[in-house]
């Protein structure tokens, strides 16, 4: 899975050109949909969304780390783990830190009439940048779940391990490709988050993979 210069830069562009689509056109009102049919998908989409919880690929390439250190020694199936053991807490870090500067309302509050839309640091129009601020950190620290929306978290991780299995195995694409998009579409469906917050996870997730891919390249398809 490797992209041209040109490719990759078209992908980055068209991504955030749909992410900026999206928050003005698509987010609310499809959001608005899931809610009003909450009963018909949020607890499929809940369950599925479990696709997308990096704990479980941490916990696989730390086996496998492991494993082939300690027990079966292999250093190139070792490097691979290392990759995805790293990719994940690459890309998951940045996402956390993203949530918190940006600080954007979940869907949940659009629910029961609610008009919570938007991102905290816009919520006080009359306020200084310094009060918006420090009203975006008390918020924060109250609850920081209700304004960690974007990006997905769970698809940052989707796509990372997405990335990672495209690289390595190439030829199970279409098996892939089905099980992320299950993952993905899951946090539209459970009512988690917009189209644009998975968008981001998407771009995130891809990125931050193919970045600790650039470093690694030798040592995960080199034949010890």
């Amino acid at each position: 899975m490797i992209f041209s210069k040109l490719q990759f830069t078209l992908f980055i562009t068209l991504t955030l050109l749909l992410i900026v689509l999206s928050y003005f056109y698509i987010d609310k009102s499809v959001s608005l949909y899931f809610i009003e049919h909450a009963d018909t998908y949020k607890a499929y989409g809940k369950e599925v969304s479990k696709l997308g919880e990096s704990h479980w690929y941490i916990g696989i390439a730390l086996i496998g780390i492991v494993y082939y250190k300690f027990i079966k020694t292999h250093k190139l199936y070792k490097q691979r783990f290392l990759f995805l053991l790293y990719a994940n807490l690459f890309s998951g870090i940045i996402s956390v830190v993203a949530k918190i500067i940006i600080g954007r309302f979940r869907p949940w509050k659009l629910e029961n009439g609610e008009d919570g839309f938007g991102f905290l640091i816009g919520q006080n129009p009359d306020f200084s940048f310094l009060e918006n601020l420090k009203y975006q950190v008390d918020m924060l620290v109250q609850n920081s779940t209700h304004y960690s929306s974007f990006p997905s978290g769970h698809t940052t991780t989707s796509l990372t391990v997405f990335t990672f299995m495209m690289i390595l195995f190439p030829k199970q694409y279409y098996l892939w490709i089905t099980i992320t998009l299950l993952g993905v579409s899951a946090r539209i469906l459970a009512n988690d988050h917009f189209v644009s917050d998975v968008l981001a996870g998407i771009l995130l997730g891809i990125i931050s993979t193919l970045f600790i891919y650039s470093k690694m390249k030798g040592k995960i398809e080199k034949n010890y």
